[in-house]
């Protein structure tokens, strides 16, 4: 099935352009460098694990994180056993663009959230990433927002579907 076939709204053009060039589900994520990629890895790794215990969903989010910013199996197989080490976060955040310690920092409050709360170490962490990257408080402030409408909206999508989970009736009051 061509980049035609996948279509679903003639009015969607920009969509269509990112299926043209591959990108499905295009994400800022796709504009890193490999070594960019595996900083910003490690950075999920160290705000996954910041407080000793990486639970189930923070190492599928890991998973999925590693497989969004196309690391390779063997590079993964080498990144695995570092998931409950406290990689040095500042010397991670050096590796990377602002830009792209923004784009971490998004995906890290999005790490941190899975285990239904924030820990406060893994809130150190994010402020840390928040002030490499150069976002304000007031930004940060939206970004915990945006997280949170996220876990809403998807809650909202499963109850559609009838397929809740535990939890979702606290995110829908």
């Amino acid at each position: 099935m061509g980049a035609q076939g996948l279509r679903l709204d003639a009015g969607r053009s920009r969509s269509t352009q990112w299926l043209r060039c591959g990108l499905v589900l295009p994400d800022a994520v796709d504009l890193l460098d490999e070594r960019s990629r595996e900083a910003y890895i490690g950075v999920l790794i160290h705000v996954a694990a910041a407080d000793g215990d990486l639970v189930r969903e923070e190492s599928a989010a890991i998973e999925a994180a590693m497989g969004r910013a196309m690391i390779r199996p063997k590079q993964r197989e080498q990144m695995r056993p570092r998931l409950m080490e406290q990689n040095k976060l500042s010397k991670l955040l050096e590796q990377l663009s602002e830009d792209a310690c923004r784009v971490v920092l998004r995906d890290s409050m999005i790490i941190a959230a899975v285990d239904g709360d924030y820990h406060e170490s893994e809130l150190k962490a994010i402020r840390q990433i928040a002030k490499a990257s150069g976002v304000s408080k007031k930004e940060l402030k939206s970004l915990f927002s945006w997280v949170d409408d996220g876990w809403r909206w998807m809650a909202r999508g499963r109850g559609i579907l009838g397929v809740n989970l535990a939890g979702d009736e606290s995110l829908l009051d």
